[in-house]
């Protein structure tokens, strides 16, 4: 069973990926960036899901922390609603994460991307 943490601001997702994740994954839950890397620093997760527009800590700098913590140990996908083509290609190229998916994505597309991200993580 993998270990599964989502870091997302707006509690009524939060939940929602919690209950759909946490069928298959032992999940973890953070409203801000913060709390996030204290919850990575402790459980140690196989994958992140990060919001990037958090309160106070953003969801790129605890993107950066994570990774700073846990190296390759843990893939991150953010799933956010900036959208665009040129924050995606930056925000990956800034190492802080290592797959990006656009809000709003359905649930099947979100359970999708976190097993491949899963899978990919297994194969190293």
């Amino acid at each position: 069973m993998a270990r599964i943490l989502i870091v997302e601001d707006n509690t009524d997702l939060l939940d929602i990926l919690k209950q759909l994740l946490s069928r298959k994954h032992q999940v973890f839950a953070a409203e801000r960036g913060e709390q996030g890397v204290e919850l990575a620093r402790s459980h140690r997760p196989d994958a992140v899901i990060l919001d990037l527009m958090l309160p106070s800590m953003d969801g790129m700098e605890t993107g950066r922390r994570i990774k700073q913590e846990l190296g390759d140990d843990v893939s991150i996908m953010v799933l956010t609603a900036q959208a665009d083509r040129g924050g995606r290609d930056a925000l990956l190229a800034s190492g802080c994460c290592d797959a990006y998916m656009a809000k709003p994505a359905t649930l099947v597309e979100i359970e999708s991307r976190v097993e491949e991200l899963l899978r990919k993580r297994h194969d190293r």
